[in-house]
């Protein structure tokens, strides 16, 4: 399967380029072996038990891997007699595993590859994360595939999903939109607010949307109430602060609540608008740009940093356009787009173009 190989060597090129340090545990199994695994679990994912299709994730940590000893919300439980790792044995298994608690482990040393246990955690991922941002102190990241639905995996690095393999085709995740982009850049012009509490909020919303996103949602993160006046008005005007500085652990909770908040506010139709201080103005907001019908000078930019030039501004639907539209005429300000499918996007007006990342991911806290 060629297109496995291009999945595994966008996985190892995404990983590499993560800018994480690697340790030892951490590192990917060789490409030919995970190849084959991929295989497996794209087969495995096809099919049906008590007619339902599974979702479940594999890691590659040995029992006795370091990375173990520090991962104090989860326990390794070993078979005690392994489970080959084929398609019929592990659609058989599935069932038992949980996407959001737990990895199958696999010994890939040598063939026959097999199944030899399970990290189980003692809650959710979710709420794993959510504890840690609270303490602020991050557990290692285990690399992993997910399967994800029919004929859908994702590489991911803990929960961050950094490629997406779909009917055949690869798709990028960027986890470097707010920290080393144009998007990045704006978002720190004349704010107040560090890098670090910015990207756990923008990290939340994000993570909160995409686990339950029922339709699309925008955020417009504007210079202040004042720079938007003329192109938007507002069903709930709604005032409220960053949350103030505190102590780390009171600071990081109060974080992670706001965001909380303001994910919900996405799910009601127009969009949230925020200052670069990350206040609340209000939500529900429509914006009166899509009547002005100039023609805007785009820049779509793939992951690789090269720009598309098979994308334009009329191959969007609605909202995406008054989302192009509205960072055109109102300097300064950013737009993110949120998708029900977790595709989202960001963008920003630089060089007289309203310049787009596609597939924002995740940013690694």
């Amino acid at each position: 399967m060629s297109d496995l190989r291009a999945f595994v060597d966008a996985f190892y090129d995404s990983y590499e380029q993560s800018g994480y340090c690697i340790e030892e545990d951490q590192q990917l199994p060789e490409k030919k072996v995970l190849v084959e695994v991929c295989e497996t679990l794209a087969h495995v994912s096809c099919m049906r038990e008590e007619g339902r299709y599974s979702s479940f994730r594999v890691c590659f940590l040995q029992p006795d891997s370091e990375l173990l000893s520090a991962y104090i919300y989860a326990h390794a439980l070993l078979f005690e007699e392994p489970v080959l790792f084929n398609e019929r044995d592990i659609h058989k298994l599935a069932p038992a595993l949980n996407a959001d608690m737990s990895y199958l482990m696999l010994d890939l040393s040598s063939k026959p590859y097999k199944a030899i246990g399970i990290i189980a955690a003692y809650t959710t991922w979710e709420k794993i994360m959510t504890l840690e941002i609270e303490k602020g102190v991050r557990m290692p990241r285990i690399p992993n595939l997910l399967v994800h639905g029919p004929g859908e995996l994702e590489a991911c690095f803990g929960e961050s999903s950094l490629v997406s393999y779909r009917a055949g085709e690869c798709i990028f995740f960027r986890t470097d939109t707010f920290t080393s982009t144009l998007v990045a850049e704006q978002l720190r012009q004349d704010s107040h607010i560090s890098d670090r509490d910015r990207l756990r909020f923008l990290y939340q919303v994000i993570w909160q949307t995409q686990k339950h996103r029922q339709q699309g949602g925008h955020i417009f993160i504007v210079p202040s109430a004042e720079s938007c006046e003329k192109f938007a008005t507002y069903k709930y005007r709604m005032y409220s602060q960053f949350p103030a500085d505190h102590s780390a652990a009171r600071a990081n909770k109060d974080i992670l609540t706001y965001a909380n908040l303001i994910a919900k506010l996405t799910a009601v139709d127009g969009a949230v608008i925020l200052t670069k201080d990350l206040e609340l103005i209000g939500f529900g907001a429509e914006t009166f740009v899509d009547r002005i019908g100039k023609n805007v000078k785009m820049s779509f930019i793939r992951y690789d940093n090269q720009v598309d030039k098979t994308k334009h501004f009329n191959d969007n639907g609605m909202r995406h356009r008054a989302c192009y539209t509205f960072c055109n005429e109102v300097e300064g300000s950013v737009a993110i787009i949120l998708s029900h499918d977790g595709v989202n996007k960001a963008c920003t007006k630089h060089g007289g173009k309203v310049v787009v990342y596609d597939n924002v991911g995740l940013p690694l806290l």
